[in-house]
């Protein structure tokens, strides 16, 4: 004659909990998720990252919605169309090949500025550089780069402050000391030329008044 014992589980018997009980918990639970969205949004755990200025290598803002730098490499062209609406790109320089191709492809424009290091850029390189600027509506920006950040770039962003009537003798205060060191005496007596063109003093810079 076979016994049967009554069916257990596994673990042995599980107590149901009292309905009051599981509804506590689930309002717990409900609570913790919202404190963890509230802190998620706030970025306690992962500041947001500075959106004035692209973390790019010797990156610095030359005017409202214009920066300056190094060569974006693709990955940080991805990053100034998608974060920091950059939607031109000129290239102080010849501009690489991989340049070339990626910033159409990225629906970015480009504007290749032949300027040796060293030099400053012409009155007709300026008017060039003012015109792209121009064509660019709010509130797309744009970029300006030479293979280093430190070369024939900053007589060219100084040049943009120039013509965005920003007087000579403040360009120097968006150097460092060190950027300032680096302008060639070419560079130094282009910028004077060209401020003093803006005045109306006739000169190799002349075109820029108009």
């Amino acid at each position: 004659m076979s016994t049967h014992l009554p069916a257990t589980a596994a673990l042995g018997r599980v107590a149901r909990l009292p309905g009051r009980r599981i509804a506590i918990r689930a309002a717990i639970l409900v609570l913790l998720l919202a404190a963890a969205l509230v802190v998620r949004g706030t970025g306690v755990l992962h500041p947001a990252q500075d959106r004035t200025v692209p973390p790019l290598p010797a990156a610095a803002v030359v005017v409202p919605g214009v920066f300056r730098s190094a060569t974006p490499t693709e990955t940080e062209l991805v990053l100034l169309r998608d974060t920091f609406a950059v939607e031109g790109v000129v290239s102080v320089g010849a501009p690489s090949v991989e340049e070339q191709a990626v910033v159409p492809a990225l629906g970015m424009r480009l504007l290749r500025l032949d300027v040796a290091d060293g030099a400053a850029p012409t009155a007709a390189q300026v008017l060039a550089l003012r015109d792209f600027l121009g064509s660019v509506p709010a509130p797309g920006t744009v970029i300006l780069h030479d293979a280093t950040g430190d070369g024939p770039v900053l007589v060219t962003a100084a040049m943009v402050q120039l013509v965005q009537d920003r007087p000579l003798g403040a360009v120097p205060a968006g150097l460092s000391p060190a950027e300032t060191e680096a302008l060639s005496a070419a560079q130094r007596q282009s910028l004077t030329d060209a401020a003093a063109a803006l005045s109306g003093t006739a000169n190799s810079y002349s075109d820029l008044s108009r």
